[in-house]
């Protein structure tokens, strides 16, 4: 083949290559299923006593949003 169409191809199988590994961690999720065994879910009713908490422990606290349906 012509140097050409080898670059196409390869420029073909790395795309498909990334969409199925994107789909791969789509269809697995982001976090892994326990992660609540090691995280604190944060609502208004919460969110003051947990950061009041780690500061009063002199911790570090690293607070995400993410915006959710619920």
């Amino acid at each position: 083949l012509p140097p050409c169409c080898r670059a196409k191809m390869a420029l073909r199988l790395a795309v498909a290559v990334l969409v199925a590994a994107v789909a791969g961690l789509a269809r697995a999720g982001i976090y892994p299923d326990d992660h609540w065994s090691y995280s604190t879910k944060l609502t208004n009713e919460n969110f003051d006593a947990e950061v009041q908490k780690a500061v009063d422990s002199d911790k570090t606290l690293f607070v995400r949003w993410i915006a959710s349906e619920g």
